[in-house]
Order: structure tokens, then C-alpha cells, then sequence
């Protein structure tokens, strides 16, 4: 898990930093270091994180500009904010997943990393092949499809075959977010690019049939989707 700490403050940063590492007892994180806004954003733009825990005071950029820019990238982190005072929570409304007053305390700390854990791997999905275990964010899932008794994973980059039925696969992928235009395939509803009452585009290009059967359950399941 990629957590960034942005502080521009040393002795702060320190003290998040150890923090972190106390609570992180199973070696769950890999820690990145920012002492501003923009070397924080200037980082995400090269490969994005799961969670960053940010001061809200700091100068040039500050904590609020930099989670508005961050949650406009393609796979923003939730924003963790550290402050002195709780007068900016409204300002940070829809940005922020928790507040932390300072100084920051284990006590305080916790609970809102134990949260933030929980959400995080709410939307990971992880699968065997051949005794390896994968661990895939939600949005790199463009399909799942069954061909020959082989259930298939097809990612940006990589295919997975999975020995798994698509009923397995489907109960493991959260609701609302998926779903099967035929008994053969389901699709990531945030990837669909076109639908016909045939065949789904994808936005990878591929092209997806659509069973008359599954028709019109697919269709509400998009609908549902696009209107949450």
C-alpha cells in the first residue's frame, strides 16, 4: 500500500513518519516522504497512491489545493488531513476522507488509518495463479471472461488465468460496479465506453456481446451505475 505523507514541517513529518511505521506491525505500507504540494503532485502525475496523510497549513500550496488536484487524477488516494484546527473541515468537505488535530498521537492516528486500511482493501481484488497471489485495484479490471472452462482476468497490461468459476469471481467484486452482459463475461461498468442491446465497447477497445437473456438486467445495471 502507497501512502504519502506530505508535511513541510520537519519535526512533524518525524513525528507522522514514526508513527506510521509503529502502526504498520504487518509491513503493509511503503512510505514516501513529500515536503510540499507540488513535489507531492508533481510524484502522483508518475504512479499514483492509496492514501496520503497531508497538513492542511502549509505554505506555497497548500493541503486543500493539493487533494483537489489529486482528486481529479485517474486513481486519487483517500486524503488523510493533519491540522491545528478544525475551523477548515467545511472547506475540505468531499475531498477528505478524515481529520486528525494536531499534534498528532497514536491515539489519534489509528482509528482513522484502521478506516482508511478497511476502505482501501474494500476495493482490491486478489486471486491465485499457480500458488502466487495477485493483488488488483478495481479499476485495472477491464473484463473477466470464461472460454473452455478457463476463467480469464484481462487487465491494461496483463491477462490472469484463474482457476475460478465467473459465480466465484462475481460474488468477490463489489456490487453495483460490475456486471454480466452475457453468462460468459462480466465487465467493469466504468470501462464501458458504448452499449448496444448486442455488444458493450470497452474503453480498452474491446468488444463485449450481449445476450438477449442479459439484456435488460445489464442495461439497469448500467443505468444504475452511471446514475449513482
Amino acid at each position: 500500500m502507497r501512502v504519502a505523507v506530505c508535511e513541510d514541517d520537519r519535526e512533524d513529518m518525524e513525528l507522522m513518519c514514526s508513527l506510521l511505521y509503529d502502526y504498520d506491525q504487518l509491513s503493509r505500507f511503503q512510505i514516501f516522504r513529500f515536503s510540499s504540494g507540488g513535489e507531492l503532485l508533481a510524484a502522483a502525475a508518475e504512479e499514483s497512491f492509496d492514501l496520503a496523510l497531508m497538513d492542511i497549513e502549509m505554505s506555497e500550496l497548500n493541503g486543500f489545493e493539493t487533494a483537489r488536484q489529486l482528486a481529479a487524477s485517474a486513481e486519487p488516494p483517500l486524503i488523510i488531513f493533519a491540522t491545528r484546527t478544525m475551523e477548515y473541515t467545511i472547506q475540505g468537505y468531499g475531498v477528505a476522507f478524515r481529520y486528525i488535530p494536531k499534534p498528532v498521537t497514536m491515539e489519534k492516528l489509528a482509528p482513522a488509518l484502521d478506516a482508511a486500511v478497511r476502505e482501501i482493501w474494500a476495493n482490491r481484488f486478489t486471486f491465485s495463479v499457480e500458488e502466487k497471489s495477485y493483488i488488483l485495484r478495481m479499476q485495472e479490471i477491464y473484463y473477466i471472461d470464461v472460454y473452455d472452462h478457463v476463467t480469464t482476468v484481462h487487465t491494461a497490461t496483463e491477462d490472469y488465468s484463474v482457476r475460478a468459476t465467473l459465480k466465484d469471481m462475481l460474488a468477490q467484486l463489489p456490487q453495483g460496479y460490475f456486471g454480466m452482459p452475457h453468462q460468459s463475461f462480466i465487465v467493469n461498468l466504468a470501462h464501458v465506453r458504448t452499449a448496444t442491446a448486442q455488444e458493450v465497447t470497452l474503453t480498452n477497445g474491446a468488444v463485449i456481446p450481449v445476450s438477449r437473456r442479459r439484456q435488460m438486467e445489464f442495461m439497469a445495471q448500467l443505468q444504475s451505475f452511471l446514475g449513482r
